[in-house]
C-alpha cells in the first residue's frame, strides 16, 4: 500500500510486514514510531490493533485503535473510498473490527459493524453472521442465512454455513439435527475442515457414540484447512476421560502445543480446567484444586470463541473446584482420623478454613446455577463441558426441589435419545436418593441407569457400581466383597473414596511394634471397617528391617495393590527426591545439592509424616483408592516402548509444565 489518500509510510509498511513474518514485539516498536512520527498513521493503528488482538489478548485496545485506524481512513479518503488501495484496507479495517467484537462476546455489536460492511461492499458477509445470531439465540434468522449458503458456490462460505448449521441446532438442543448438519458438511470438506471434523466429534459425543467421536477428533488433526480455534487434542482428552482411559488423556494434554499467541490465550485455562478434570478422575485432589483455582481466578481472555456463555463456563469451572475440595474434604478428614483425638483438634483451623471456602464455591455454583437454561444443560448429559462422570456431584450442592425440577423438564424435552439421556438422569437421581438415605430408592435408581448408559461411559459406570454396592450393603446391612466391588478395587476404586464409603476388611500384620501400630490406625480410617471374614478382603501388613508394606489381599490370595514406605525418614525423603529427578530427567546423584526450586515443590505437595506407621497409612489412603495407569513410550517418552503401570500422582508427570 502506497500513495494517495492514504499516505502510508516506510515504518508503517515494514510493521506490516514484521507482522505478517510473526516478529510482534518488531512490529509494536515500529508502529509506536509511527504513532509518534505522524499524528494519523491509518496503517500503523491497525497493525498496533492486530498486535494487542493476535499477540496480547488485549481486546478493548485493539477494539480501539481498529476503530481509530476506520476512523483516519475515512477522513482521508470518504466513507465509501474509490482508490482501490484504500477499499482493500477499509474491507479489512471492518472485517477485523467485527472479528474483535466476537472475541470480547460483543454479538449485537459484532452484527452492527457487519452491516456496516454490507451497506458499503458486496456481496454480504452473511456467512459471518450466523455465529452472533447463534449466540443471541435467534435460532430463526441463522437457520435462514446457513439453508441460503450451504448452495453457494465458495467452498469457504459453505463450510462456515454447514458449521452455522450445526451451531444452530446444537444450541437449539436437536442433537440429531446437529450431527446430520455437520455429517453433510464433513462430506461437502472432503474430510478436510478441521473445524467441521471436531464438531462432528461433540456432536458424536452428544448422540453417545463416542468411537465416533475418537474417530473424528483424528481427522480434526490431520486435516489439511486449520480452521479450528481449539486444538482437537483438548477434546479427546476429555473423550478418553469419559471411556476411562487415563494414558490417552495424558498424552492428548501433553500433546497441545499452541502454535500462536492467540491460540494460547483462547485455550490455556481450558487446558487447565482439562488438566483439573484428569486430576480430579485420578483421585489426586490436591493438585487438581491449583489448576482449577486459576482457572476461576484467571479465565481465557477470548471467550467469544467458545458457544457457551460466560455465566455457563462459570459453573462448569465452579461445579469441579467444589468437586475437587470435596474431595480434599474427604482426604482431610482420613489424615485426623487415624491421628486420634490430638490430630482431631490440631486439624480443626484448617477444617474449619476449609469448610468456609467449599461454601463460598458452594455459593458461586448456586449463583451461576440461577440461569435456568444454564443449570438445565448442565445436568443434560453431554451438552456442558461438566462431564456425566463427575457432575453427579451436583446433587450435593442444590437443592433437591431444584434438581428434580431440572430433571423432570430434561426429560420431557428430550426428544431425540430418550432412553440414553433418562438413564444418566436416573444416575442422578440415584445420587439424590443416597444423599437422602433411601438406599432402595438408590438401587432402583442405578439399575435402571445401567441398562442404558454406554458401556464405553466406564467412569460414570464405575460411580453407579459404587453405589449400587453401597446400597446393597445398607439394606442387607453387612458389606461384602461381591462383583462390584472386585470391579472397582481392581479397576477404579476412587468412587469408593468420592462418595466416603469403607469397605471391609480383616487386618493382620506380621513384624514389630511399628506394624502393630499401623494394624491399629487403621482401624481407626474411615475408609475400613474391621470385618473378621474367611471370604472377604485382608489388609496385610509386613513390617521387615528396612520397610513397611500393606497390601489389600483378596479370599483367594490375589492382590489388588500394595504400598511401602521406609521405616528411616531420611531414606524414604531421599526416595522421593531422587524419584523427582529422574523424571525430570536429571542424573541421580545422592551427593549433589538439591534444586531449591525442586525442594520448595516437595515441602508444598509432600508432607510426610515422621513415624512411619502414620506415613505408611497416608499412602494407603491415596493409592490404595486410585487407579493405576499403564504408560507407554508415547507417554512417559520411554526408550524400550514396554508397558509400565504407574500410581495415579505419579503418572501426572507425564504432562508438560
Amino acid at each position: 500500500l502506497s500513495g494517495g489518500c492514504l499516505a502510508i509510510t516506510q515504518v508503517e509498511r515494514d510493521a506490516k510486514v514484521a507482522m505478517l513474518t510473526g516478529e510482534r514485539n518488531r512490529a509494536r516498536t515500529l508502529t509506536e514510531q509511527a504513532l509518534k512520527a505522524q499524528p494519523q498513521p491509518i496503517l500503523g493503528a491497525y497493525v498496533l490493533a492486530q498486535v494487542y488482538e493476535e499477540a496480547e489478548g488485549n481486546f478493548p485496545k485493539a477494539l480501539y485503535w481498529i476503530r481509530e485506524s476506520t476512523k483516519w481512513l475515512t477522513q482521508a479518503c470518504g466513507v465509501r473510498p474509490i482508490e482501490e488501495e484504500a477499499v482493500q484496507l477499509h474491507r479489512e479495517l471492518l472485517i477485523r473490527e467485527a472479528f474483535i467484537l466476537g472475541d470480547m462476546d460483543l454479538r449485537s455489536e459484532q452484527l452492527e459493524s457487519l452491516g456496516r460492511y454490507d451497506d458499503i461492499y458486496q456481496p454480504p458477509k452473511d456467512e459471518l453472521k450466523i455465529w452472533p445470531l447463534v449466540k443471541l439465540g435467534r435460532f430463526a434468522e441463522a437457520r435462514e442465512i446457513g439453508m441460503r449458503l450451504v448452495q453457494s458456490e465458495d467452498q469457504f462460505v459453505r463450510s462456515r454455513a454447514f458449521n452455522g448449521m450445526m451451531a444452530v441446532e446444537c444450541e437449539a438442543r436437536n442433537r440429531k439435527a446437529s450431527y446430520d448438519w455437520g455429517m453433510r458438511g464433513h462430506i461437502d470438506a472432503k474430510e478436510q475442515s478441521c473445524v467441521i471434523a471436531l464438531n462432528m466429534g461433540l456432536a458424536s459425543r452428544q448422540c453417545f457414540k463416542f468411537d465416533e467421536e475418537e474417530r473424528f477428533n483424528r481427522i480434526a488433526l490431520r486435516a489439511e484447512d486449520r480452521d479450528c480455534s481449539s486444538s482437537p487434542y483438548i477434546q479427546s482428552s476429555a473423550t478418553y476421560l469419559i471411556r476411562g482411559e487415563f494414558q490417552k488423556s495424558i498424552s492428548a494434554l501433553s500433546s497441545w502445543a499452541p502454535s500462536t499467541p492467540m491460540e494460547w490465550m483462547q485455550s490455556h485455562m481450558r487446558v487447565k480446567a482439562r488438566r483439573a478434570e484428569l486430576m480430579y478422575g485420578l483421585g489426586v485432589w490436591r493438585r487438581g484444586l491449583k489448576e482449577i483455582h486459576e482457572v476461576v481466578t484467571y479465565p481465557d481472555r477470548a471467550a467469544g470463541t467458545d458457544s457457551a456463555s460466560g455465566e455457563m463456563l462459570n459453573l462448569e469451572a465452579y461445579v469441579l473446584y467444589w468437586a475437587l475440595l470435596d474431595g480434599e474434604r474427604i482426604a482431610g478428614a482420613e489424615r485426623r482420623a487415624v491421628r486420634g483425638v490430638w490430630g482431631w483438634m490440631k486439624g480443626q483451623p484448617k477444617r474449619f478454613s476449609h469448610a468456609w471456602h467449599q461454601w463460598r464455591v458452594k455459593r458461586q455454583v448456586v449463583r451461576y446455577a440461577a440461569y435456568q437454561q444454564n443449570f438445565v444443560d448442565l445436568i443434560r448429559p453431554y451438552f456442558s463441558s461438566v462431564m456425566p462422570w463427575y457432575s453427579v456431584v451436583v446433587p450435593h450442592i442444590v437443592g433437591a426441589g431444584v434438581l428434580r425440577a431440572a430433571i423432570d423438564h430434561v426429560r420431557e424435552t428430550e426428544q431425540d435419545f430418550p432412553d440414553q439421556a433418562g438413564a444418566y438422569l436416573d444416575g442422578l437421581e440415584a445420587e439424590l436418593a443416597w444423599i437422602e438415605g433411601d438406599a432402595e430408592q438408590t438401587l432402583k435408581r442405578v439399575d435402571q441407569a445401567l441398562i442404558n448408559v454406554p458401556h464405553a461411559a466406564k467412569l460414570f459406570r464405575y460411580r453407579l457400581r459404587a453405589l449400587r454396592w453401597a446400597a446393597q450393603a445398607k439394606i442387607k446391612g453387612i458389606q461384602a466383597l461381591d462383583d462390584d466391588l472386585h470391579i472397582l478395587l481392581s479397576q477404579y476404586p476412587v468412587p469408593l473414596r468420592s462418595l466416603d464409603l469403607s469397605i471391609p476388611v480383616d487386618i493382620r500384620y506380621a513384624g514389630g511394634e511399628v506394624a502393630e501400630r499401623a494394624a491399629r490406625f487403621i482401624e481407626r480410617s474411615p475408609r475400613f471397617t474391621l470385618q473378621r471374614d474367611e471370604t472377604g478382603l485382608i489388609l496385610s501388613i509386613t513390617e521387615t528391617a528396612n520397610d513397611l508394606q500393606l497390601c489389600l489381599q483378596g479370599p483367594r490370595g490375589n492382590r489388588y495393590r500394595c504400598v511401602d514406605t521406609s521405616l528411616d525418614l531420611a531414606v524414604e525423603l531421599e526416595r522421593r527426591k531422587q524419584k523427582r529427578r529422574a523424571k525430570r530427567g536429571q542424573p541421580i546423584d545422592v551427593d549433589k545439592q538439591s534444586d531449591p526450586s525442586t525442594e520448595k515443590e516437595e515441602k508444598e505437595e509432600v508432607q510426610l509424616d515422621p513415624d512411619a506407621a502414620l506415613r505408611l497409612i497416608d499412602r494407603v489412603h491415596q493409592e490404595l483408592f486410585s487407579p493405576q495407569v499403564e504408560l507407554t513410550q508415547r507417554e512417559m517418552d520411554t526408550l524400550d516402548g514396554n508397558i509400565r503401570q504407574l500410581k495415579a500422582d505419579d503418572a501426572l508427570d507425564a504432562l508438560d509444565y
